[in-house]
């Protein structure tokens, strides 16, 4: 299992479209310069973050991290700056992802996940709470604490749910099935990957990007092999064979 297709899942579900609401501090500023000169400032400064930001994502997904972290802490401060707390969320969330895949598991938990489920929760983004938990679990799951990733999991699956987010409730299922994988919990594995694929599966119709559409396919593919070995450990050879057949199939559409 690639340990970077949990994250670049994660970054999928990140929200591209946001409103801005700019802080006491800056609409006051904006007031005593007058003339909407203020205004244009930070218009021209989120639209410099959001590239960035952008920019930093896919850096990531082409494993140039250091580059990648390179953007991100840029469009962070100007988000900061402008008093954007949304997508200050969502650079924490991308930083820590960067920070985990170059192995600094406690960083990205504790100095970018943390902070990104604080603000999340401030603003009342539940979406985005969602992702910032996922991104705990991610980070805990590798510093081999599974049972606290199972729980930060749990929290990011309820509120997938609560919410109608089908494919942040798909992710969930499967983080989960992949944390009790590796706690040899077998049975219960069998059950999140099996209810992760129904949900993956019920989305894959009207997926439209190309980085969704290949986030899905490598999260069924190692759903299906792992669900594969998790049977055959427990002596379920038929059903090994038909979840392979139908890995297969899901291959090909």
């Amino acid at each position: 299992m690639n340990p970077r297709l949990g994250l670049i899942a994660l970054f999928t579900l990140l929200t591209s479209l946001t409103l801005t609401i700019p802080s006491p501090l800056l609409l006051g500023k904006k007031f005593e310069m007058g003339n909407g000169v203020f205004a244009q400032t930070v218009t021209e400064r989120k639209a410099e973050a959001d590239r960035l930001l952008n920019q930093g994502r896919q850096q990531y997904t082409t494993s140039q991290y250091q580059a990648a972290i390179q953007s991100l802490e840029t469009a962070l401060n100007i988000f900061r700056e402008i008093g954007d707390r949304n997508e200050e969320g969502n650079a924490l969330i991308g930083l820590g992802n960067a920070y985990n895949s170059l192995g600094q598991y406690q960083k990205a938990a504790e100095e970018f996940y943390q902070q990104s489920l604080t603000i999340k929760r401030e603003i009342g983004d539940r979406n985005g709470e969602g992702n910032a938990l996922i991104g705990l679990g991610l980070a805990y799951s590798d510093l081999g604490q599974y049972q606290k990733a199972i729980e930060f999991y749990q929290q990011s699956l309820t509120i997938a749910r609560e919410i109608g987010d089908r494919n942040g409730e798909g992710t969930a299922l499967y983080n989960l099935g992949l944390a009790l994988f590796k706690l040899k919990n077998f049975p219960e594995h069998e059950k999140y990957l099996f209810s992760s694929l129904e949900v993956k599966e019920s989305l894959r119709q009207g997926i439209q990007d190309d980085l969704d559409k290949v986030s899905l396919s490598d999260t069924q593919r190692n759903s299906y092999n792992l669900l594969q070995q998790v049977l055959i450990a427990q002596n379920k050879t038929e059903p090994a064979l038909e979840v392979s057949e139908r890995g297969r199939g899901r291959a090909l559409v």
